[in-house]
């Protein structure tokens, strides 16, 4: 911890935490590493490093991923901010009008949100790591 302005100590800001990266090993063995560390196979004795990986392509497959789950929780909070003010200060009609944009919502705008992440995630570069 560091001291601020005042001498009081502070936490600086944390990043997001990154997924991990899948390496398998040539000879079967498998991890998931942060980005940017290295790992060595415990069978074969290998070491590989994430930081191979160019920095700009992971951080823009990250921001993209970040989008799409950003785009659902703004969606969610939207419904809940329109909703709710509705259902509790107007009347209690519109719960059952919320009840059945919620269930529309699931069951035809959620498929169409997942095939666009899985189809995302399929496109994504793919990076082939040469060990060390």
């Amino acid at each position: 911890m560091r001291e601020g302005q005042y001498g009081l100590a502070y936490n600086p800001p944390v990043a997001a935490p990154t997924p991990p990266i899948a390496i398998r090993c040539e000879c079967g063995g498998e991890a998931a590493v942060p980005y940017g560390e290295r790992w060595t196979c415990p069978e074969c004795g290998r070491g590989w490093n994430t930081a191979q990986i160019p920095a700009a392509e992971y951080a823009r497959r990250n921001r993209q991923m970040n989008r799409y789950r950003l785009e659902i929780l703004a969606c969610a909070a939207l419904l809940l901010v329109v909703f709710v003010p509705l259902v509790l200060f107007v009347s209690s009609g519109y719960l059952f009008l919320g009840i059945i944009v919620m269930l529309a919502w699931m069951f035809f705008y959620m498929p169409f949100w997942r095939r666009r992440v899985r189809r995302a995630a399929a496109n994504a570069p793919r990076w082939e790591l040469t060990p060390e």
